[in-house]
């Protein structure tokens, strides 16, 4: 009676087992039928992007390539011809071009001496340089290139008025930008302004851009209005540059949210000039000082 009751308490258990193991197996199941939750969402969500920023930053570090050679050498090579300021500096060339009394020691500090000589000579006996008196000097910005370099000056008159100078400076040497400094125009305005003459070849002035489009120049989608700026002008007038010319692209690259200075040639356009309108016909330089 014992081996039976033990056999049968075996038998009691081992059944009972079988539905521990029964009732595990389902409950793991229906386990693995929930949705994860929002946090362990966003955890894997995070593990993967670690694991996807991880990879492209091994395929950048792998794949960058080294720069061109080429292009290494072409830059030294362009620092390298860099000129250098030899003889009086930059200051001493404005100082002793600013306090020369005569023609001859003027000629003798700025550039292309033989072609400004006749404007600087109008320029000191007829024109603004007869009364001018120099207040200071300041120095505003200098620039160099891979052939040239400059430096920007300030001169400030006793009436309150100014002048910029440049001292740019090239294999032959360092001098004043006389035409610069006078604000040279090849033409006056005061002709251009009523009409006897038709066209400029060489006009410095401040351009912004402006919206002004009438008469000869109404159609916008065909111009870009220009407002124009001259120490001798009283007010500015308006230029126009055709949207598919040359000039344009010449200009389309300033922002002008500043007046700017340009070098350009001018025409008149039937009698725009009796609206104060021009045409716009060439830029020489994004500058009042030409390389």
């Amino acid at each position: 009676m014992e081996i039976k009751y033990q056999a049968h308490r075996l038998g009691d258990k081992s059944g009972q087992q079988s539905s521990d193991k029964d009732t595990v197996e389902a409950n793991f199941g229906a386990k693995s039928q929930q949705p994860l939750s929002p946090l362990m969402r966003l955890l894997w969500g995070l593990w993967l992007l670690v694991l996807i920023l991880g990879g492209l930053l091994c395929y950048l570090i792998f794949h960058s390539k080294s720069p061109d050679p080429s292009t290494v050498e072409t830059v030294q090579q362009q620092k390298a011809a860099a000129p250098k300021w030899q003889g009086p500096q930059p200051e001493q060339i404005a100082e002793k071009f600013l306090a020369a009394s005569t023609q001859e020691e003027r000629l003798r500090w700025v550039r292309e001496p033989a072609a400004v000589a006749e404007i600087m000579e109008r320029f000191y006996r007829d024109g603004p340089g007869a009364t001018e008196q120099q207040a200071d000097l300041k120095v505003v910005s200098s620039a160099t290139t891979a052939s040239w370099a400059v430096q920007q000056f300030t001169v400030r008159m006793t009436d309150g008025s100014n002048r910029q100078l440049y001292v740019p400076f090239d294999e032959s040497g360092g001098r004043v930008d006389f035409k610069c400094y006078a604000g040279y125009c090849s033409e006056p305005w005061d002709k251009l302004l009523d009409g006897t003459v038709a066209e400029a070849a060489e006009m410095r002035v401040g351009l912004k851009l402006a919206d002004y489009y009438n008469y000869d120049f109404a159609d916008e989608k065909q111009w870009q209005c220009l407002a124009a700026t001259a120490p001798e002008l009283p007010e500015p007038i308006y230029l126009y540059v055709r949207r598919d010319s040359p000039a344009m692209k010449e200009i389309a690259t300033c922002s002008f949210t500043v007046p700017m200075r340009y070098t350009v040639a001018i025409e008149i356009q039937g009698e725009s000039y009796k609206r104060r309108q021009w045409l716009l016909s060439r830029v020489i330089c994004g500058s009042w000082v030409t390389p």
